[in-house]
């Protein structure tokens, strides 16, 4: 399965965030590729969905931590 549909999300959600927050967004990418070419996800829609959240709760816990 393509995974290409992942990595302009990547790009956009990585747009204005802190060095941190982009590393977690790096290693999100990696796992949600993985884990839809294994198939764990129905639809791209689905992969997008848990891409967005990931991201959002890692940039969380970075802007947290460098508080």
């Amino acid at each position: 399965m393509a995974t290409d549909f992942l990595i302009p999300l990547a790009k956009q959600l990585k747009q204005d965030k802190n060095p941190a927050c982009r590393r977690a967004i790096a290693r999100i990418l990696s796992l949600v590729t993985v884990k839809f070419e294994a198939g764990f996800y129905d639809d791209q829609s689905e992969a997008e969905r848990d891409f967005r959240k990931l991201a959002e709760v890692a940039c969380a816990r970075a802007s947290s931590r460098s508080s």
